[in-house]
This record gives structure tokens, C-alpha cells and sequence, in this order.
């Protein structure tokens, strides 16, 4: 009985510590931040469309700045799949790369949007891993 209570109690308390479902862990070397959706969503948002379908967000270089990644940063974008995307710092910083919002379960609930390069977009972001910019 106090075997199943401590276990009640370990897995409720675990539940509490895992980032929400639409949340964003954003990581860098020395720091780990979690943006939630709700978060996300009090950003300036934009829009951005790709092949005919329209998607808002906030702009990334934002999302990582709130988090407290300066400018400058590659960055790993990971799928809750374990697809991983490198985002080089160029890219970061352009206005039309968002973290789109609101999307369909197969997509969402966040996508990484890069328009003009469908190879770099990633659909059930879960996390960024920032990381200083190589220069390539």
C-alpha cells in the first residue's frame, strides 16, 4: 500500500515537472527555457504562407530571444519524432522563419516554418538547441 503511494506520488510529481504539451524547450549550454504555446502566442505574430497554406507564429530569432538566446546562434530544431533540423544563424534571423501556432495534430501543435527551403521546416517541434554560430 505505501509502495503504490510513494509511486502515485513520484509519477504525479513528474507529470507536474514535464514541460505542457505545446511547450518549447529551448537549450543552449549553459541554460534550458520552456516557452509554452500560451507563451508563444503573446509574441508579435506574423504570417507567412508555403504552397498555398497560410501559417502564423512568432518569428524564431524572437521565440529564442524571450528564452535567452542572443542573435548569432545556429540552431537544432527537434520533432517530437527525433527528426532534427540544423537552422544555421542566417536563417534564424530572417523575418519569415516562424514557429507556427494553432496547427492540426499531424503538424503541430508547433512547426518550425522556413519558407523558400520546405527542407528545413519541422513539424511537432518539441525543442531548439542553440549553439554559437560556426560560420559555414
Amino acid at each position: 500500500m505505501l509502495r503504490s503511494l510513494v509511486v502515485a506520488v513520484a509519477l504525479a510529481v513528474s507529470a507536474c515537472s514535464a514541460a505542457p504539451a505545446g511547450a518549447l524547450e529551448v537549450q543552449t549550454a549553459t541554460r534550458s527555457e520552456s516557452l509554452t504555446a500560451a507563451r508563444l502566442a503573446e509574441l508579435p505574430q506574423v504570417q507567412v504562407t508555403v504552397k498555398d497554406r497560410q501559417y502564423a507564429g512568432p518569428r524564431l530569432r524572437e521565440a529564442l530571444l524571450v528564452a535567452g538566446v542572443p542573435a548569432g546562434f545556429d540552431v537544432e530544431v527537434v520533432g517530437a519524432d527525433g527528426y532534427k533540423q540544423t537552422v544555421d544563424a542566417a536563417t534564424v534571423g530572417r523575418d519569415d522563419v516562424i514557429v507556427a501556432l494553432g496547427l492540426p495534430v499531424g503538424e503541430g501543435p508547433l512547426k518550425l516554418v522556413v519558407p523558400g527551403s520546405p527542407g528545413l521546416s519541422v513539424r511537432q517541434v518539441i525543442a531548439l538547441r542553440a549553439t554559437p554560430a560556426t560560420g559555414s
